[in-house]
C-alpha cells in the first residue's frame, strides 16, 4: 500500500535502465530497487565512517568509558 506518492519523471541512459533491470527482484518495482540499493550504500557508508573511528583512540578510550559506566549502572540498578 502506497500512500502519498509522489511521482516523478526520471530520464536515465538506457545502460542505466538495464543495469537497474539487472537488479530488479521478482515484484519489485524499479522505485523498490533504487530505494533497497540506496540503503546498503548508506549503510556501507556508515560501517566505512565507523571502522574509521575505530582506529581513533580517542573514539576507542571514549567507548571504554561509556561501557564502564553502562555497566556500573546495571551493578547499582541490581544491587537496588
Amino acid at each position: 500500500m502506497r500512500r502519498g506518492v509522489a511521482r516523478r519523471t526520471l530520464t536515465i541512459s538506457e545502460e542505466a535502465y538495464e543495469a537497474l533491470a539487472r537488479f530488479k527482484r521478482p515484484g519489485e518495482s524499479f522505485t523498490d530497487v533504487v530505494k533497497r540499493i540506496a540503503a546498503y550504500e548508506e549503510k556501507r557508508a556508515l560501517a566505512e565512517f565507523a571502522g574509521r573511528l575505530r582506529d581513533d583512540e580517542q573514539f576507542e578510550a571514549a567507548t571504554r568509558e561509556i561501557r564502564r559506566s553502562v555497566l556500573q549502572t546495571r551493578l547499582e540498578i541490581v544491587q537496588l
